[in-house]
């Protein structure tokens, strides 16, 4: 195929930003990276007395930590070129934000009050909006464009420099430059006849396909979930909304209790239903904005549960994923505020039971479209 020469006359440089190749994985680690130190960090000063490093004039701060291993993040990214610095890089960012960001509350406060009521709020926000960036960049494979494609077929040739190139990856990357090929661009279309070509050479060395980390969890996962078995799911996840439905309707129960004989209620209530840092919120308002909205909650997981035992599983589902993601939010963001990090045992559990949701969504009812039948 013949092409002309575009006059470069006619030509305009692209300045549209372009998603990096696995920039969703990278976001993924650096997450997990930043969650895990947070609360690592807290449950270790917490069970340590929150010593301190230093003397009576100087404090290390663990701020400054994270500060060094951002700086040592942005410099991997800007000196090296190879894949693995990327990933070293998506960690050592992680552990850089979740130590320097759990000390917000020094750097918001004149006090340097690093137990400031607000700070465990903003650092869940924090985490929230990167848990939102991971999404959005997951969503944006579904609609890649030719551009998009030839960026990550080129990227992708440093495995062949590296001789890492395996058979999967070069699927991949010929996927990618056959994409690249509907380009409306003359020049654009060259580029990829002519890779896709010579990756299909036989003098290229590709190694056997070996599943990493990842897949050999997700695999092993699957198998957990074929070996406990579908119905076996359903019913976990039914005996969860009834658990949770059961318990909001008791705290519902106690509440009028307490309104129909405060003086009786004096003694058990605080002890139920709050914390100890709760008791000393100055404004109670808060504490009823969130039992409002852990009623709500358990209102709405009851009705997951109704929508599950009368059959109708995939909306059962549906609105159980709502409920997880709204108490994830809302309800824990203000549970932050209340409990500080006390907070963090409910939500490993809420995460817990919303992969749990999502694990029955994607193996059972997200298959070519349809429901799958028992």
């Amino acid at each position: 195929m013949m092409y002309q020469n575009v006059e470069t006359s006619k030509l305009h440089k692209i300045r549209k930003a372009v998603k990096r190749p696995f920039a969703e994985t990278y976001i993924f680690i650096s997450l997990i990276a930043f969650g895990l130190t947070v609360a690592v960090t807290r449950i270790f000063l917490e069970l340590a007395g929150y010593p301190q490093v230093g003397n009576s004039v100087l404090h290390i701060a663990h701020a400054i930590w994270g500060g060094l291993l951002l700086f040592v993040a942005v410099l991997m990214t800007l000196v090296l070129a190879n894949r693995w610095s990327f990933t070293l890089s998506a960690l050592f960012s992680g552990i850089g934000v979740g130590l320097f960001i759990d000390e917000v509350g020094k750097f918001i406060t004149q006090k340097n009050d690093y137990f400031f009521p607000p700070a465990a709020p903003l650092i869940y926000s924090l985490f929230l909006l990167m848990v939102l960036l991971f999404l959005l960049l997951r969503s944006s494979q579904r609609q890649k464009r030719p551009r998009s494609s030839m960026y990550d077929a080129v990227l992708g040739l440093r495995e062949v420099l590296d001789n890492d190139l395996d058979t999967q990856e070069r699927d991949r990357l010929l996927a990618e430059l056959a994409n690249g090929r509907s380009a409306s661009e003359p020049h654009i279309v060259l580029l990829a006849e002519q890779l896709s070509a010579y990756l299909q050479n036989d003098a290229i060395p590709i190694l056997a396909y070996r599943p990493g980390i990842w897949t050999r969890f997700n695999r092993q996962l699957r198998h957990i979930g074929e070996h406990v078995g579908r119905k076996n799911h359903r019913r976990l996840i039914m005996g969860m909304t009834a658990l949770i439905g059961f318990l909001t309707l008791l705290l519902v129960g106690l509440l009028v209790w307490a309104w129909l004989s405060p003086t009786d209620a004096d003694n058990i209530l605080p002890n139920l239903l709050l914390a100890d840092t709760e008791l000393t919120i100055q404004r109670p308002i808060w504490l009823v904005v969130r039992l409002v909205l852990q009623v709500a909650v358990g209102i709405l997981y009851l009705f997951a549960w109704l929508l599950l035992w009368k059959g109708r599983e995939e909306a059962g589902i549906d609105v159980a994923i709502f409920t997880a993601l709204f108490s994830l939010t809302a309800v824990h963001l203000l549970n932050f505020y209340l409990n500080q990090f006390s907070a963090l045992t409910a939500v490993f559990i809420n995460i817990a039971f919303f992969l749990l949701l999502l694990a029955y969504r994607s193996w059972y009812l997200l298959i070519n479209g349809q429901v799958v039948e028992d």
